[in-house]
């Protein structure tokens, strides 16, 4: 396979267990659409939390506009084009998938970054679910209070007949 961003020549290495393209040249990675995923819940690697916080420092966690950064790469593997993602939705990593097979293009750094800031996630998981759970579980039972609907008023058949309408409603939501 030939790198989308500098054109030399892509390797496979071992990476967390799982086989990705490298390019010796730009250290850019290509993964393939399943792979991403399986090396996020990988912990064979630790990053310790300076670690962590060094690659948390070197990213930026504002606002990108995408199409500023999109560059439309060719696919190392099936030759389609590639979108921009922001991963995570906001975290500034911005990695370049395949609109064709779901596949992925992380410049040199990348992986790591995203391995680090998963890892930052799940660890701080429990304190942030002790401490915002209660909230959590407030708004969600009030937006199930907005959404229920009141069909009927009779005084037997009536709390029936909305119980049922809202199950069906919960169901195609």
């Amino acid at each position: 396979m030939e790198c989308p961003n500098c054109r030399a020549q892509l390797s496979a290495v071992t990476y967390e267990g799982i086989e990705v393209e490298t390019c010796t040249a730009c250290a850019g990675e290509w993964l393939d659409s399943d792979e991403l995923g399986k090396i996020v819940r990988i912990r064979q690697e630790k990053f310790s939390e300076e670690e962590r916080r060094a690659i948390a420092e070197s990213t930026s966690l504002t606002g990108v506009i995408l199409a500023h950064v999109d560059r439309d790469l060719v696919c190392p593997k099936c030759g389609g084009s590639t979108d921009a993602v922001n991963y995570g939705g906001d975290t500034g990593i911005i990695i370049d998938r395949c609109t064709s097979c779901a596949g992925f293009w992380l410049d040199g750094d990348e992986l790591e970054k995203i391995q680090a800031l998963v890892e930052g996630w799940e660890d701080k998981l429990p304190e942030d679910l002790k401490k915002y759970g209660p909230q959590l579980r407030e708004v969600a039972a009030k937006v199930d209070r907005e959404d229920d609907v009141e069909i009927s008023q009779l005084p037997l058949i009536g709390p029936f007949i909305n119980s049922v309408i809202n199950g069906i409603l919960d169901l195609k939501s």
